[in-house]
């Protein structure tokens, strides 16, 4: 997995580089060699009811329709990154766009290696918010030593991360949990460093969607007794803040700020 220096055409290049790295995630999947990490599998595992909308075509409707929140993150900010030919910062972009697909797949077919892809990219992604963060000029412990690797050799690392679900049954939660901190510590140190109080005011949204993303989906089986619309479940409200914390990441206030431009 390799990245680009700046450069004209770099959305295409984005877009190839995103969708090469997808692709190989998909041909390591299907060797099997993920078939027994462990996944939540099955309607039964949501709190949404299959029938939650009786006269939607779909099963659980609103856990399926919010999935194309990724794909309106992507393209809000795509076009700010092109505009600078930001090659990490539109690679980010792709990869919501592309992730709206993915759950969408995992939600529509409830299979293992759906599921698998789901949780794989998930880690991808967290990644990529921090080497975007990282190529911005801002200092601080996370992004010092995050600039003091290679850029691909991080790559990898995230890469092989996943491999750690193969041998521990919460080996993806530790692999999400480093991301996540990574990205967060990254984010802010960003805004120590150069942001003001719109910066802040945008970082605190998107750390606040990232918690919301994490106890609203552990909860939303437990919520479902005492939560009585039943389409609004905790799992459907998580996503809508994972939607939530890729929208405020990418988003061009903080992004202006950051690299001294006019937002759009």
């Amino acid at each position: 997995m390799f990245y680009n220096q700046q450069g004209e055409g770099m959305v295409s290049k984005a877009l190839l580089y995103v969708l090469i790295a997808t692709l190989l995630h998909i041909a390591l999947i299907n060797t099997g060699w993920f078939d027994r990490v462990t996944t939540e599998l099955g309607y039964e595992m949501y709190a949404e009811k299959v029938d939650s909308i009786p006269f939607l075509p779909f099963a659980m409707p609103m856990n399926t329709l919010i999935n194309f929140g990724y794909t309106w993150a992507g393209v809000a900010w795509l076009s700010t990154f092109s505009s600078v030919n930001d090659f990490w910062g539109e690679s980010f972009c792709w990869y919501s766009i592309i992730y709206s697909l993915i759950q969408l797949a995992r939600i529509v077919y409830q299979t293992q290696r759906t599921a698998v892809l789901d949780q794989w990219i998930t880690t991808t992604i967290f990644c990529h918010v921090a080497l975007w963060i990282t190529s911005l000029p801002c200092d601080g412990i996370v992004t010092k030593s995050i600039r003091s690797f290679n850029r691909n050799g991080i790559l990898i690392v995230s890469f092989l991360s996943y491999f750690l679900s193969i041998y521990c049954e919460i080996g993806f939660d530790i692999a999400l949990v480093f991301h996540m901190l990574v990205a967060v510590r990254a984010g802010y140190e960003a805004h120590l460093a150069r942001g003001n109080d719109r910066s802040g005011a945008v970082f605190r949204n998107a750390f606040i969607c990232c918690l919301g993303f994490v106890v609203l989906k552990v909860a939303d089986l437990p919520l479902r007794d005492y939560w009585t619309p039943n389409c609004f479940s905790g799992h459907f409200l998580s996503k809508i803040c994972d939607v939530g914390q890729i929208y405020y990441a990418a988003s061009s206030d903080i992004f202006s700020i950051l690299i001294k431009i006019e937002p759009h």
